[in-house]
């Protein structure tokens, strides 16, 4: 029997060719979009994981976890460039180590946030702890404005939005993970954070997953239904630069934005916006947006 999930995926896979082939023939863009991966540890499969496959974009990934560092060296290939350093506040910081992949942070665990949240096992005081060095985007010489930052470290994204402003002058989106329920000591929660990305010209797009789970209580076990899954933990959000002023935009950064949102979060709306905006510039040909709405399945097309 043929496997119905392979054959999905491999159509997933050559619509994605097709419209993002189609978009690099219309815009001409002067280079594969950029994409910044802060956290890059590899136990998820990340949103861009298919367009650096056909060769869409470049992804500059940092990860200071030796395993994880080394499992990310091991898929090293053209267009990825793997980093072992923390990124964050420049200076002395202290890593909490987890025994659960992807629990490690700059943040300890916080027991009663938790045990609230029916994960009491999450609470490791005994966690090996390190003294790391922190560095800034914004003090990586090395490293390119990218176009797309995505940023996943337990409760540093903050930090690291904070003192990147420079290198994300020209960044047309940020994938950030957004904490709703705090888990770590300290940790900034999502209105902080949401704060910093609006001061810095960006506003909140979508939503690509939200985490939730069942609280802690006398009948867990029996709530295997995720109608019980209702506490919000954490997901990840897009913010795209503000639309509103586009005109103080540079053509490179509609085409970069119009693949990102074509190629890694999938809001072919503002494909289609970011196209409109070239074609008005005389940048691209007048019939782009119509035609790149003929490159997606026939399923999103309403009638008429």
């Amino acid at each position: 029997m043929a496997d119905g999930g392979g054959q999905k995926d491999s159509r997933a896979r050559r619509m994605l060719e097709q419209r993002i082939g189609f978009l690099q023939d219309a815009l001409k863009p002067e280079r594969p979009l950029r994409i910044v991966d802060v956290g890059a540890n590899p136990i998820n499969r990340p949103d861009y994981q298919d367009l650096l496959e056909i060769g869409g974009c470049e992804v500059w990934g940092f990860e200071p976890e030796e395993s994880a560092f080394a499992a990310l060296q091991e898929t090293a290939g053209p267009g990825r460039h793997y980093v072992q350093r923390a990124v964050g506040r420049p200076g002395k910081g202290v890593f909490h180590h987890h025994p659960m992949t992807g629990l490690g942070s700059l943040f300890p665990v916080r027991e009663k946030s938790v045990k609230f949240l029916g994960h009491p096992r999450w609470f490791k005081p005994e966690a090996q702890k390190s003294e790391i060095d922190l560095v800034s985007l914004d003090e990586l010489d090395e490293l390119p404005r990218p176009d797309l930052l995505k940023i996943d470290i337990q409760g540093g994204e903050l930090d690291v939005i904070r003192t990147g402003r420079d290198k994300l002058s020209h960044a047309v989106c940020i994938i950030p993970e957004v904490r709703f329920y705090r888990i770590y000591d300290d940790e900034p929660l999502w209105a902080p954070l949401d704060q910093e990305l609006h001061d810095q010209g960006f506003v909140l797009h979508k939503l690509l997953f939200a985490k939730s789970t069942v609280i802690g209580n006398s009948q867990r076990v029996r709530m295997k239904n995720p109608v019980f899954r209702n506490q919000l933990i954490d997901g990840d959000a897009v913010y795209i630069r503000n639309p509103e002023f586009t005109e103080e935009w540079e053509d490179e950064q509609l085409k970069q934005l119009a693949i990102a949102s074509a190629g890694v979060f999938r809001s072919f709306d503002l494909t289609v916006f970011c196209l409109d905006r070239l074609v008005e510039r005389g940048a691209v040909a007048g019939d782009v947006p119509a035609r790149f709405m003929d490159s997606l399945p026939r399923w999103v097309h309403s009638e008429g």
